[in-house]
């Protein structure tokens, strides 16, 4: 087939691009950085880019491009509109007048509601939802929970494994939010990109959750990843940032395997080992991680 790839120099993005070729399907990779994955590579701005220019004859849309980040966000809350909205609309319009009608969106579990990314996601999920039932849309919602694995980069947004994996052999303090009672659901990559492929041949109408049901402790994940790394760090315990819940209970809820007949593969143990075995090869690529401000917290004031 002939697939584009949006946010295709993005961890997940990369590593969709690699397995379609290695499947033999024609790749046209979009993002906004450059990306020389060995196929076609474009450049543009997914919120103003005309992708009725790379349309032409392609199969399915895979749309990854977006904004990421939690407390991260709310200090662009208008560029994250305007990029994970807009661009998604943009990108639907090109869809729709090229009569391209197969897309597979990556959206997010919905826990809270005070959450910019989340916000952005659930309402780009409405609009798939009303190009599905207005124009005949082929619409696979995918929600990928904590999606980890080697080459995951670290620079606009702090995600749990990779922060806690390089602290950790850097031997430095690790800070986790809140009491570290707040589970997650880890998926390595690998799966993931299975589940993602799978979900454009199957094409359930449900919401796919793609993660392995298992819920974690984050102060558990972060002792796990300090012990398999033989590392000295120890944990520290920081306040909850803002767009987040104190209490959270995260995990996927088991339709991976009843809607695309995929379990994941790949234990914790042995992709953090991977992992760790990754970052402490490249160890010297992660000096500059994001740097909390006073403003990430839970803070409340009131307008007046």
């Amino acid at each position: 087939m002939k697939i584009l790839v949006t946010g295709a120099a993005g961890f997940i993005g990369k590593n969709l691009v690699r397995r379609l070729m290695v499947d033999k399907h024609e790749v046209i990779a979009f993002d906004r950085r450059s990306c020389s994955l060995g196929t076609e590579s474009v450049q543009g701005d997914v919120a103003s880019f005309d992708f009725s220019n790379i349309l032409e004859d392609v199969d399915v849309v895979f749309h990854l491009a977006s904004l990421l980040g939690t407390s991260e966000l709310f200090h662009r809350i208008i560029e994250a509109e305007r990029v994970n909205v807009i661009g998604t609309l943009n990108l639907l319009e090109a869809m729709r007048k090229k009569d391209v009608g197969n897309i597979v969106f990556t959206s997010k579990p919905n826990f809270w509601k005070d959450n910019v990314y989340t916000i952005t996601k659930e309402t780009c999920e409405r609009y798939l939802m009303m190009y599905r039932n207005v124009y005949g849309f082929n619409t696979v919602t995918a929600r990928p929970f904590n999606i980890y694995g080697p080459e995951e980069p670290l620079s606009e947004y702090r995600k749990a494994i990779p922060y806690f994996t390089i602290a950790a052999l850097k031997n430095e303090t690790i800070e986790i939010f809140g009491n570290g009672e707040q589970t997650m659901d880890a998926i390595y990559v690998d799966d993931a990109i299975e589940a993602l492929v799978r979900c454009s041949t199957v094409r359930p109408e449900d919401a796919v959750e793609i993660g392995n049901g298992k819920p974690l402790k984050v102060k558990q994940l972060a002792q796990e990843i300090v012990d398999l790394a033989n590392s000295k760090s120890k944990l520290l315990y920081i306040p909850m940032r803002r767009g987040e819940a104190d209490a959270r209970n995260v995990r996927a809820n088991g339709n991976i395997e009843r809607l695309i007949g995929f379990h994941p593969k790949i234990g914790l143990e042995e992709g953090l080992k991977r992992t760790i075995d990754w970052y402490s090869k490249h160890l010297q690529d992660f000096n500059n991680i994001y740097k909390f401000k006073e403003e990430d917290f839970q803070t409340r004031k009131d307008c007046t």
